[in-house]
């Protein structure tokens, strides 16, 4: 679920507001002096700071895969992943699925495909042995260095995000970092075999629990799979406000899949820096997390302040 107080007061449903914004800029120390309707062009420092660190992060993630990324592979899957994520606009008109209708669903088949081959050869846990958790030092680098990537525009504008969309995924990273928090490395969690009885809640099985940046992407798939059935199931519950929130938390989810992929696939060709691969690796799997949480409670967790007025008898 979305923890803190009132997060959908900082959440960017698609647009910017000007308080996000300001919060957004405060938190990185940029300038407040910015177009009325800025971009993440606009918003690109005009400095060429080094990142070290996050180089010296990349390069590991590169050295530690277990196996080979099958660039051809990838490029294939990510092809498949664009065409239905341009087609996720149209979710908003279906609205509630008719029942044994899967819109839902058919977004992500190339995402399984993704998953299992990112994991067959390390790619998850080489990230999650390199990668620190969502700290707000890693959050506030990175996506300083994502303002400075050439190519990010370029790939959400291919899969159909206008630019305010595009704002409002980065913005988000730093405006959720609340919620990314809760998320650690699976070997940060207590193992449930070192607790006692009455902190078994606390604890997950280790050996059991994948990657940090496996749940991500595999979390994400999964909730996209279950809103078929779940919206169709509550329909009497739900309102257009939800099926348009929902649909932004999904093209979230689905846009960090796709970026996730996209920088395996360039890692396999030699066409990402060190730096990049740390950035890239981070911000997509936040844009994946920060999805997940508000999904929750503007989707899946119904309460009566927010469900459809029911019908009079």
């Amino acid at each position: 679920m979305a923890h803190g107080n009132d997060p959908r007061r900082t959440y960017s449903y698609g647009t910017v507001s000007p308080d996000n914004r300001e919060r957004f800029q405060d938190a990185l120390g940029l300038s407040t002096r910015s177009p009325a309707e800025p971009t993440i062009d606009s918003l690109r420092p005009s400095d060429d700071m080094p990142a070290e660190e996050l180089a010296e992060r990349g390069k590991a993630i590169r050295d530690d895969l277990s196996g080979s990324l099958d660039a051809d592979l990838i490029e294939e899957l990510l092809a498949e992943l664009a065409d239905e994520i341009r087609r996720v606009p149209e979710l908003r008109e279906i609205g509630c699925p008719e029942r044994g209708h899967t819109p839902y669903q058919d977004l992500i088949t190339a995402g399984w495909e993704l998953v299992d081959h990112l994991s067959a050869v390390g790619f998850f846990q080489s990230a999650e042995e390199n990668l620190p958790a969502f700290t707000d030092d890693h959050i506030e680098a990175t996506t300083e260095q994502l303002f400075r990537m050439d190519s990010l525009t370029g790939i959400l504008s291919d899969l159909g995000l206008p630019e305010h969309e595009q704002l409002a995924l980065v913005t988000n990273i730093v405006n959720a970092s609340e919620q990314l928090s809760w998320w650690e490395r699976t070997s940060d969690y207590p193992d449930i075999s070192e607790l006692g009885r009455d902190d078994y809640d606390d604890g997950i099985v280790q050996e059991y629990s994948p990657p940090l940046h496996h749940r991500a992407m595999e979390g994400s798939l999964l909730w996209i799979d279950g809103l078929d059935w779940h919206l169709w199931q509550k329909e009497v519950l739900i309102t257009q406000e939800m099926i348009e929130k929902g649909v932004w938390d999904v093209k979230s989810m689905l846009a960090g899949v796709y970026l996730l992929g996209d920088t395996a696939r360039r890692l396999a060709d030699g066409e990402i820096t060190d730096e990049n691969l740390t950035t890239m690796t981070t911000a997509s799997t936040a844009m994946m997390v920060i999805g997940q949480e508000f999904l929750v409670d503007d989707v899946a967790w119904i309460d009566d302040s927010d469900r459809a007025p029911a019908e009079a008898w």
